[in-house]
């Protein structure tokens, strides 16, 4: 089960890169030319399109890139870009309502429990129907010509993003990981038609961390499988991209930093969110990542300053349940249990914060009252909890701390 949880954790991260798609176009043009590639009918204003809807995403302006996405669909209906950037930008926009675009909520165990969310039929009917039209249309044009290299990125990009969704918001973690080989495969062929398109490392790079990762026991069985890899070569290859890359070198920056985590090298990850927050200074995620980074750093009171600016920033102010919900971690990390408690409590006060965060916040709160040995307090806040729906495994992490009080393991 760990190995599946390590896997999802990493594909449900991969497609933050949600731009790898964007890859080598410019670069491939003058090789492997044929006329029925489907780079060979983007013009100026189409890819000026995707430039600007790629920078309105990163932003967090979702109502402008949908804009800028629907018009490519409009001036090149056979191409698979729009619909694919359309689909990307409605499942970002959706993990971002409801607080699952931080990285920590992927490293924790409680996300990779045997429970299944409910999913808006009408959200999963329609990010189902776009990118159900973008893999269509790049099967049509590969159908077309065979060696349509974006068209068959396209076609592993789309199951790269049916993978992530199926990740971080149906948790169907066995489909993610079907959809995440087929992206893989296909990602592979990219390579061998073209080695110079660089772009297509990210989704490689991903898989050879991933299979380096594997216990000794379990590599030994996935070699036999013929599945290989390196933790040491796949991150090479996405620093490759990072330095080589033309429009995913910031894709390659968000696994970087989501695989760095992994490996405690918390000053690389600083470094990436100083210049993802520079180009994108509109993203309050880059911040925040950067005031959690900065407390791992034992450089708290920065971390603290940082929050207290964020909670100032009007732009900020749509994400302030998941501001002070980040600021309660944060003291919590560094032992100050009254602090942490304080801002969890105003998770719940906030209008139109997350259901899903209230919950987390009233189990987190219940913990400090419990480590602050007010037991009594400490209970209404699991039973709270358990009058709530179940978020992840809260209603068993509320049931067990209702039996014991909640305690910190040293060297946990």
């Amino acid at each position: 089960m760990r190995f599946l949880m390590a896997c999802i954790f990493i594909l449900a991260m991969a497609l933050f890169a949600f731009a790898q798609n964007l890859s080598n176009t410019k670069a491939t043009v003058t090789n492997n030319v044929s006329p029925n590639r489907v780079i060979n009918s983007e013009s100026k204003e189409y890819q000026k399109l995707r430039m600007d809807g790629f920078n309105a995403l990163y932003n967090m302006d979702y109502k402008s890139a949908q804009a800028k996405f629907t018009q490519m669909t409009q001036i090149l209906p056979e191409h698979p870009a729009g619909h694919f950037y359309l689909a990307t930008n409605y499942w970002l926009e959706l993990l971002n309502s409801s607080r699952r675009l931080q990285t920590d909520l992927y490293s924790s165990e409680s996300f990779y429990v045997d429970t299944k969310d409910k999913v808006d039929e009408k959200v999963d009917k329609e990010f189902r129907r776009l990118l159900a039209i973008s893999l269509e249309k790049a099967e049509a044009n590969i159908k077309k010509n065979p060696k349509d290299v974006e068209s068959i990125y396209y076609q592993g990009a789309a199951h790269g993003l049916m993978a992530s969704y199926e990740a971080t918001v149906t948790r169907s973690f066995f489909s993610a990981l079907r959809h995440g080989s087929k992206s893989v495969d296909l990602h592979r062929q990219v390579i061998e038609l073209n080695p110079n398109y660089i772009d297509a490392y990210l989704t490689i790079g991903v898989y050879d961390y991933i299979a380096g990762s594997l216990p000794f026991a379990v590599k030994i069985l996935a070699t036999i499988g013929g599945i290989r890899g390196s933790k040491e070569r796949g991150l090479e290859e996405l620093n490759l991209v990072t330095e080589k890359g033309l429009y995913a070198q910031d894709d390659a920056r968000v696994l970087l930093i989501t695989l760095y985590g992994r490996e405690n090298k918390n000053v690389e990850i600083l470094n990436l969110l100083e210049i993802l927050s520079n180009k994108y200074p509109q993203n309050y995620l880059f911040k925040i990542e950067r005031a959690n980074t900065l407390v791992k750093l034992n450089r708290a009171t920065e971390s603290y300053q940082l929050f207290e600016e964020l909670l100032k920033d009007k732009n900020a102010q749509k994400a302030a349940d998941l501001i002070h919900y980040q600021y309660a971690e944060a003291f919590a990390n560094q032992g100050r249990n009254s602090d942490a408690l304080r801002e969890f409590q105003k998770v719940k006060n906030i209008n139109g914060s997350s259901p899903e965060l209230i919950t987390r916040a009233y189990l987190r709160a219940g913990q400090m009252l419990d480590l602050l040995t007010k037991r009594s307090e400490a209970t209404l806040e699991y039973q709270t909890v358990l009058k709530r729906e179940n978020v992840f495994d809260s209603h068993e992490q509320a049931k067990k701390y209702l039996q014991k009080p909640y305690v910190i393991v040293k060297g946990s």
